[in-house]
């Protein structure tokens, strides 16, 4: 079997109090997963695009969840390795306050370049990683290089910058090791700033200045997502499309959608006009709900 793509991540169960409410006086909770290539792969998926996504899991009742959630979506799931040592790692959402995550020693915190051993990396159109990978350890960090060393096809990243991980601290530095090695770059513009060691600005042509610093590391596409508008260098063209941001019920996993969105047009070798259309109605209609997929769209 061909894969559009294959993607290298961690998903962690995700806990969120019922619309109204909060954690702390919730009498229940929702339950979900969450990750950023996983959500990804659900809406490339949900888009008729073969995917199959690789990680590690704990041996728990919360790695079969999450498993049973992706193959129900038609991921391929089989690269998946299970630790019975570590457990699933764990994010909560509260309304309003952001987002906790529980996921040090995690089992996806260990998953080195060894995962990728039996998967066919070179044989798929596209890979994807994102930054989160880059920052949860050394193991997964190596793990990411050797996916976008070992493809062939299409190589994806999504900078994702985080704090409070264990390579935060040097984050530009082991994210723009991702940069280099993509052909496609989905990131904020203060994403780019920080990895190119730019000062962020907001000035007229700002944008475009930084997707050509993106260039200058590695990328060919480069995807400017800003407040306001959205832009895209390549080929030397710049394009950009203005954005207009609703009233969400929850905005966390918007990017992932996007990205899903853009990326199954351009795989299916639709314009860049017709990706970014694609992403900003993917993007708007995960917010509608607290889950970061479930209201992904099944065509567009």
């Amino acid at each position: 079997m061909e894969y559009d793509l294959i993607a290298l991540g961690e998903t962690m169960t995700a806990l969120a109090p019922p619309p109204g409410d909060t954690i702390r006086t919730a009498s229940v909770l929702q339950i979900d997963h969450a990750g950023a290539e996983s959500n990804t792969c659900v809406g490339l998926a949900r888009l008729g695009l073969r995917v199959a996504w690789i990680s590690r899991l704990g041996a728990d009742a919360a790695g079969d969840r999450i498993l049973d959630a992706l193959r129900a979506e038609r991921i391929d799931t089989q690269w998946v390795q299970r630790d019975a040592q570590r457990p699933t790692g764990v994010m909560i959402k509260e309304p309003g306050g952001g987002v906790r995550y529980y996921r040090s020693e995690a089992a996806a915190s260990v998953a080195g370049p060894e995962i990728l051993r039996d998967a066919p990396i070179a044989g798929a159109r596209a890979v994807l990683v994102t930054g989160i990978t880059a920052l949860i350890g050394p193991q997964p960090h190596a793990a990411g290089l050797a996916l976008l060393d070992r493809a062939r096809g299409l190589r994806i990243v999504d900078p994702n910058l985080r704090s409070g991980l264990w390579g935060s601290h040097q984050r530009a530095a082991l994210v723009r090791s991702f940069v280099e090695r993509c052909d496609l770059l989905l990131a904020g513009a203060d994403e780019i700033a920080e990895i190119a060691g730019m000062r962020s600005a907001r000035a007229a042509g700002a944008d475009l200045a930084l997707a050509r610093a993106a260039g200058a590391l590695g990328p060919k596409e480069i995807v400017v997502r800003g407040a306001a508008s959205i832009g895209v260098l390549a080929d030397g063209v710049w394009q950009t499309i203005d954005i207009r941001r609703a009233d969400v019920v929850d905005a966390i996993g918007a990017g992932d959608a996007f990205n899903a969105g853009y990326i199954a047009v351009r795989l299916r070798g639709g314009s860049i006009v017709d990706a970014l259309d694609a992403g900003i109605r993917c993007g708007a209609a995960v917010t509608s709900s607290a889950s970061d997929t479930a209201g992904f769209p099944r065509a567009i």
